[in-house]
């Protein structure tokens, strides 16, 4: 399988729960900060994928999958036994859906314009850090629960697919 990723975005999320699971990916560069997007290939990253935005995995058979939270959960699910996500038939796993939905579309999506356009200037900043903060806030009022409680109560490797 390839990864079409870029570093230091979200699109490394698959390239770290491919490695926990021990999964090997073909890992290509793709330079986000470029119009087209191109991958180090020189490809446009839209020859790929129409979206034309990582992260891209394209399997074997040539089916390409994106969207960050639908790639964590494919990767997970092809090797169950490294515990990266709750079964599938499980009140958990509808959890984990929830809060990775709430990382990828409150979180990443209110910061980003502000963290990859820095032309925008610091009033985008001012205003993206107001966006965040009561996103930050539910976070912050949940995760520290969740840590404790799963850390305490059972063995998994998912503490913030355990709570709401």
């Amino acid at each position: 399988m390839k990864l079409y990723y870029a570093p230091g975005v979200c699109s490394m999320a698959a390239h770290i729960v491919a490695a926990e699971a021990g999964i090997p990916l073909d890992l290509r560069r793709v330079d986000i900060r470029s119009e087209p997007h191109r991958v180090e290939d020189g490809r446009d990253l839209k020859s790929i994928s129409v979206k034309g935005v990582v992260p891209v995995l394209e399997l074997d058979d040539g089916r390409i999958l994106t969207e960050g939270v639908a790639i964590l959960l494919y990767l997970a699910d092809l090797k169950p036994e490294a515990m990266l996500a709750p079964a599938q038939d499980s009140f958990e796993r509808y959890r984990l859906q929830e809060w990775l939905t709430f990382i990828s579309s409150e979180l990443h999506k209110s910061f980003s314009p502000w963290l990859f356009h820095p032309e925008y200037g610091a009033q985008a900043a001012d205003v993206a850090r107001e966006r965040l903060k009561p996103r930050f806030d539910v976070l912050e009022a949940i995760l520290p629960i969740t840590i404790i409680s799963s850390a305490t109560v059972s063995a998994s490797p998912m503490p913030i697919a355990s709570r709401s």
